[in-house]
């Protein structure tokens, strides 16, 4: 009984914030103008795209190039994070086309991902989703209680991961650790390029239930 209560608590609390399935595909829509920006000039700028409200972090790691892109939005009762983390290999950066059609399979994931959510912040139903969920309760300088939920395809395809962050500390949040891990790409610095025939296994989020 008394998980039941706090199944339906949470589900209220998520109802409330803000809609997020369409805030998901402009993310992935701001990570591919990044990929497109590293294919034509071999480097990342440091900046968000034009027309993208989010902030990014690019990272290189062993087989390819993430890209993660987050928005945090105030609440009544604190604020609420929405995060994408979207990967390619090196080979796919490095040819135009194959880059394009890597673009548009993350955009048709993160799609599916944002329904996901959706559906989550509605009724508690990931759908063809896989979620982990976790909630911290923070002391000393900062306090207040902070809830995650990452969400993926588990379907052994490319790693497209949103993270949905909301809590109620008065500072701001931080960036979304969990969803990158690699070594940052530094604005101006040349990217190499390998021209490798597949996207690596590393490309595929490997998250606990």
């Amino acid at each position: 009984m008394r998980y039941r209560i706090l199944a339906i608590a949470m589900v209220s609390l998520l109802a409330a914030l803000p809609a997020a399935g369409a805030d998901v595909r402009d993310l992935a829509t701001c990570t591919t103008k990044v990929f497109n920006e590293i294919n034509r000039t071999r480097q990342w700028s440091g900046k968000a795209p034009a027309g993208c409200a989010a902030t990014v972090a690019v990272e290189k790691r062993a087989n390819g190039i993430f890209v993660a892109a987050w928005t945090i939005e105030a609440t009544a009762g604190g604020w609420v994070r929405t995060a994408l983390s979207s990967a390619a290999g090196y080979a796919e950066v490095a040819d135009k086309k194959i880059l394009a059609r890597a673009n548009r399979e993350i955009v048709s994931r993160a799609a599916r991902l944002g329904k996901c959510l959706d559906s989550i912040k509605a009724v508690n139903d990931p759908l063809e989703c896989r979620t982990h969920a976790t909630k911290s309760y923070l002391v000393d300088e900062v306090t207040g209680t902070e809830h995650n939920r990452l969400i993926w395809l588990d379907d052994n395809g490319r790693h497209t991961v949103v993270e949905y962050s909301f809590g109620d500390t008065e500072a701001t949040p931080t960036p979304p650790a969990d969803l990158f891990e690699g070594t940052p790409i530094q604005p101006g610095v040349i990217i190499q390029l390998y021209r490798e025939v597949n996207a690596p296994p590393s490309l595929k989020p490997n998250f606990a239930s």
